[in-house]
């Protein structure tokens, strides 16, 4: 049940929002976030309705996530120990499965959240259109200071 909402108070608030919403319509935001968000699920899922809410307002958006918690999980189930130089994990082979295995899970799990929209809330029937990708490529870092870092970058 939605509580009552004041008409007066609506009407200012709409008012304020307006120029916002008109100079951002068509616009696209890029949003990056950190896996950490993913870790507890009544946050991702308000996350998700705050997306939702950007895309019924005409926001076009691009996800950017990380994974370092998944990659972590991943890493010590296969028990694969990091190795780490300069602040940053050296990625061999074992280490680069682990990587793609936790970005993969991770990125099919985003998906099926936007996807299946936010039944029980104001903003369900609201579709968030999915298309995923490596839109990127990747290079590596290569040797730094004589650590070869492999394929991190």
């Amino acid at each position: 049940m939605v509580a009552p909402i004041n008409p007066e108070l609506f009407v200012r608030w709409l008012r304020q929002v307006a120029p916002y919403v008109h100079a951002f319509r068509g616009r696209t935001f890029v949003i990056g976030f950190g896996g950490e968000l993913f870790t507890e699920r009544t946050r991702f899922l308000s996350f998700v309705h705050d997306l939702n809410l950007l895309a019924a307002l005409g926001i076009r958006l691009v996800l950017v996530h990380g994974a370092r918690p998944q990659i972590e999980a991943e890493l010590k189930a296969r028990g694969v120990r990091s190795r780490y130089a300069q602040g940053l994990r050296v990625t061999d082979d074992a280490a680069l499965m682990a990587v793609k295995q936790a970005a993969g899970v991770l990125r099919i799990e985003i998906e099926a959240v936007l996807s299946q929209g936010l039944p029980h809330s104001p903003m369900a029937g609201a579709q968030i259109r999915v298309n995923s990708g490596n839109f990127i490529t990747a290079r590596p870092i290569g040797v730094r200071k004589g650590v070869d870092f492999l394929y991190t970058g």
